[in-house]
């Protein structure tokens, strides 16, 4: 079966944006960034991606589809929420978001986001006359990304500015992409702790942008260049896509609850083992066997030694099983580890200053 995700429309804009060549430098807030990585997101971890049928016509995404394989589009007409601004805002009524005074308090926080960066005094002249508030568009966004989910059944994924807003719509990430996130937040806590150490400031990588994105700057030579090594990504990572596959595939053929218990146990075991092996390739050499084992395993094979060998060589044995398993998140785990300058790479690749920073 077929996975498929959706994603709002401002994530769209932002990618198009982020690839489009320019003259001059553009100022962005890490929502900019957040939204641009939402796209590049779904067009790696999915199968299908569905998008309003506007965008059908775009160069750049006739050039990430060229067989019309990945992108499906949904016309203006079969949805009831606006998918233009043009056309106007609508609310979903049954939308279950917090208290809509305290959406309102971060309006400037999220404007401000929304246009790479806006002082506060140059927010208040600009919206001092508006009778629709940012609190309005963000749950705009919402409404029509759920409708557009329900229409047709894909999973969506959203930009900070979008998260945690409709407490309703649980989002169920697939087996794959929920570990890709696992991913991250071990990478970064990495970071976090060795910067802590050391006091080195780590500016090689950007704050709050996920794996993908962070590649994509490293490997493209240019914004132009971008839409040709993201085409490429979603090659290499298709193993992901295959591994979310078989996950689903597995779960739904089990006969019952207790089959289904063993094939979650058992993957969410291998995880582990690679999760704390720091997504490193298993090494036998690399463990430690102590002199006095060996000689135990020598002169007196039924004692503990030699269990301690044993053990040693079939807890590699289990490691390996669970790194081929998820061999590619080492992969991309590794290609990470060796990335430098991420925001000089923006800078001078995209001609994009991060400035505005959550």
């Amino acid at each position: 079966m077929e996975q498929k995700s959706t994603i709002p429309f401002w994530s769209v804009d932002a990618f198009l944006y982020f690839v489009m060549q320019r003259g001059f430098e553009s100022q962005w807030s890490s929502e900019l960034l957040s939204r641009t990585s939402t796209f590049i997101d779904a067009y790696i971890l999915f199968d299908k991606v569905v998008l309003p049928e506007r965008y059908k016509k775009n160069r750049d995404i006739k050039r990430l589809d060229p067989n019309n394989e990945i992108f499906q589009y949904v016309k203006s007409s079969a949805l009831l929420h606006s998918d233009d601004l043009k056309k106007g805002v609508s609310i979903d009524l049954s939308l279950n978001f917090s208290n809509f005074d305290e959406l309102e308090s971060e309006n400037y926080k999220w404007y401000s986001q929304h246009r790479g960066y806006l002082a506060e005094e140059d927010y208040e002249d600009l919206t001092r006359e508006e009778t629709i508030s940012f609190s309005h568009l963000r749950l705009w966004q919402i409404s029509l990304l759920n409708e557009i989910s329900d229409l047709t059944q894909s999973t969506s994924i959203v930009p900070l500015s979008l998260q945690g807003i409709d407490s309703t719509k649980e989002r169920k990430m697939p087996f794959h992409v929920g570990k890709l996130t696992e991913l991250d937040d071990h990478f970064h806590e990495t970071i976090k702790s060795v910067s802590a150490i050391t006091g080195d400031s780590y500016t090689d990588y950007i704050k709050n942008v996920p794996p993908f994105l962070t590649l994509l700057i490293d490997q493209a030579l240019s914004s132009e260049h971008a839409v040709e090594v993201l085409f490429q990504l979603r090659r290499d990572f298709k193993p992901l896509r295959q591994t979310g596959a078989e996950f689903s595939g597995l779960i739904k053929k089990a006969t019952g609850l207790r089959e289904k218990k063993d094939i979650i146990d058992e993957w969410s075991h291998s995880w582990e083992l690679l999760h704390k092996g720091d997504f490193r390739k298993p090494q036998l050499l690399s463990r430690k066997v102590s002199s006095s084992d060996v000689s135990k395993a020598i002169v007196k094979p039924q004692s503990a030694g030699l269990s301690s060998m044993i053990q040693s060589f079939l807890d590699y044995r289990e490691e390996v099983k669970s790194y081929n398993r998820f061999r590619i998140y080492g992969e991309l785990y590794t290609e990470l580890d060796g990335i430098e300058g991420s925001a000089d790479k923006l800078k001078r690749k995209f001609s994009i200053s991060l400035i505005n920073v959550l």
